[in-house]
């Protein structure tokens, strides 16, 4: 990350340029400060400049586009404490081109094409207003500030299919005739072995209700479109105090906070905790996607599943080999269409096997252009089939950490249960451990770091 000194009249601010995957945030400014009014009403509006490739939005089949998630932190210089910045819910520039959407909760914006369309896009002279008065920010205070975005596929509502008739282990399937389950809205679903109940094999789900509130998958939501990469995770271990990013830092990091790097930072990150996967996510202001939410993403609404599909739609499968500039920016692998075992041997460089020219099985896309839901790093979901699961209600994170800089939203998975099931299989995993509607792996110790573990989150529609 540059740095760049910014003297604004009152406050003041300095900038921070972030990278991400394919998108790069600069020219971040602080502007049009105003300090009318009590002092908690006062704010300033957040502009920077922002691209990313390989982007769309369409209206055939599902309506259907791509954005990023874009949130703010500051830190005052009297501290080195980041906090999360309010967002206001009116008063956001947006670019010829483009929609910026604030969340109700504040804790960010969306933006993404207005119109139909596909290619890069380079959006310029954004604005989202800060409410620093709000969060105790002083108007002649010295501030630090990053602008974080990352890449999102938006998955809209819509009925979908659950599980397979095909022979996936401890798959979704309905409770009395050996085929898929299909999901028509958020009710509450009665799991057992009658007609019609939601059922799977082995104790993973054969009794009990699961709750409304659980996400079931058929509310829009926005999902990840990459796994998040070593760089996004040590960005959020930057931010930390430095006894939290060692705790945390799982990846192999090196040096100090705020200056801590990794090697290969464009690769999916690995060697992860369901923890340290629901802090990042907690710290980002997203949440842990469900099981029902990993399927809806795969395979698209309104889609009979193809027998042992893979996330790109059927059983089409080779593994990567012969890199080309592996391990830097530009990474890309000449043959093979996932990373699983016999391929690569570690996680390849997030949307590698995504081209201009590649078509959905060769970039191991999801119907909806989500990249990398089989294979590369395993996919952490809540679990569908034990109380601890259930609780899980899909609030999103609030951008705060516990003391200890973990998570603490009210009905994630926790240290107190074992309710994140690893889904789509990693870079070390059979081929049939990467099928959409395989649940191969039981519920995981939050605290168990894995090799194959990587991170991905989801936020809800508005």
């Amino acid at each position: 990350m540059k740095r760049i000194l910014l003297s604004i009249t009152g406050l003041f601010c300095i900038a921070l340029i972030a990278s991400a995957n394919d998108v790069l945030v600069t020219n971040v400014s602080l502007i049009n400060q105003s300090v009318a009014g009590a002092p908690n009403t006062h704010f300033n509006s957040v502009q920077f400049s922002i691209n990313w490739k390989n982007s769309w939005r369409t209206s055939t089949n599902e309506s259907n586009y791509d954005g990023c998630w874009i949130f703010v932190k500051y830190r005052k210089q009297s501290t080195s404490v980041w906090l999360h910045a309010s967002i206001n819910a009116t008063g956001q520039v947006a670019p010829a081109g483009s929609v910026v959407q604030p969340t109700a909760d504040g804790k960010g914006v969306f933006m993404y094409r207005s119109a139909n369309g596909t290619g890069d896009v380079n959006f310029t002279n954004a604005a989202i207003r800060w409410n620093y008065g709000a969060d105790g920010v002083l108007d002649n205070e010295n501030v630090e500030v990053k602008v974080y975005a990352v890449e999102m596929v938006y998955v809209p509502q819509s009925p979908f299919n659950l599980g397979n008739a095909s022979a996936e282990s401890n798959k979704f399937r309905d409770g009395a005739v050996d085929t898929w389950f299909p999901i028509t809205s958020e009710n509450a679903i009665v799991c057992g072995s009658a007609a019609g109940n939601l059922f799977a094999s082995s104790n993973f789900l054969n009794s009990g209700t699961i709750p409304a509130a659980f996400p079931k998958g058929f509310r829009a939501f926005w999902c990840m479109k990459y796994e998040f990469s070593k760089q996004q995770y040590v960005d959020f271990l930057n931010t930390l105090d430095q006894t939290s990013a060692n705790n945390l830092n799982s990846i192999g990091a090196a040096g100090s906070v705020p200056g801590m790097t990794v090697t290969q930072p464009e690769r999916a990150a690995q060697s992860l905790s369901p923890n340290h996967v629901l802090s990042w996510l907690d710290w980002a202001a997203m949440r842990p996607m469900s099981e029902f939410e990993y399927e809806k993403a795969a395979r698209g609404g309104n889609n009979s599943p193809s027998p042992l599909e893979f996330a790109w739609g059927n059983t089409t499968i080779a593994p990567v080999s012969t890199p080309v500039n592996v391990g830097t920016a530009t990474e890309t692998w000449s043959t093979g269409n996932a990373n699983y075992a016999g391929g690569a041997g570690t996680p390849i460089r997030n949307g590698a096997l995504a081209t201009a020219t590649s078509n959905r099985t060769q970039s191991g896309g999801s119907f909806y252009g989500i990249m990398e839901l089989s294979g590369n790093v395993q996919e952490p979901t809540v679990y569908a089939g034990n109380a601890g699961g259930r609780a899980y209600t899909g609030l999103h994170g609030d951008g705060a950490l516990s003391a200890e800089s973990e998570a603490n939203t009210v009905g994630w998975p926790s240290s107190s249960n074992n309710a994140v099931s690893p889904r789509g299989g990693g870079f070390g995993d059979a081929p049939s451990e990467l099928q959409v509607s395989g649940r191969v792996y039981s519920p995981i110790p939050s605290s168990n770091v894995t090799s194959f573990l990587g991170g991905r989150g989801v936020r809800t529609g508005e």
